[in-house]
């Protein structure tokens, strides 16, 4: 039982992280914007997060995707510890409020490639992310979404 009660002060004790993004796509789909809302617990390990696609994405004159929100969680592993830099990997899954375009499913899951930029394991960072979300071919149309995220680390 105690246990357990350590395990939710990890989750209590996180940190919050706020910040935005853009998409990208190779074909010449137009780029959005993104506001993005993360909280990460257990010294980094695990991401929760809310991602808001605030433009739509159209591809020349076809609406590929509405305005939306991405719900995701990820396990993160830290692959390279440097004081002022944690290189890290992250893969988990993503609720989509929306199915369109680019994802044909609410259900995804979601990959990261990131830094985080610290003084401390403590302090407050800054976060870079390129993030991809899909279905895998699970359910047509999958051509995914990609995007970048900066974020500040409270």
């Amino acid at each position: 039982m105690a246990q357990a009660a350590g395990e939710s002060s990890r989750f209590i004790d996180g940190r919050p992280g706020l910040g935005g993004g853009v998409t990208y796509q190779y074909d010449g789909t137009r780029a959005a914007y993104i506001g993005a809302f993360t909280w990460t617990w257990s010294h980094d390990r695990y991401e929760l997060g809310a991602i808001r696609f605030v433009d739509g994405q159209p591809d020349k004159s076809v609406e590929l995707a509405n305005p939306n929100w991405t719900f995701q969680i990820s396990r993160r592993w830290t692959f390279v510890r440097k004081p002022a830099a944690k290189f890290f990997f992250g893969l988990g899954g993503a609720y989509k409020t929306e199915t369109d375009d680019l994802n044909g499913s609410h259900l995804n899951f979601a990959e990261q490639l990131g830094v985080r930029f610290t003084r401390s394991d403590a302090g407050p960072g800054f976060e870079i992310a390129i993030r991809h979300m899909s279905n895998a071919g699970l359910k047509m149309p999958n051509k995914g979404q990609d995007f970048i995220t900066a974020l500040y680390v409270f």
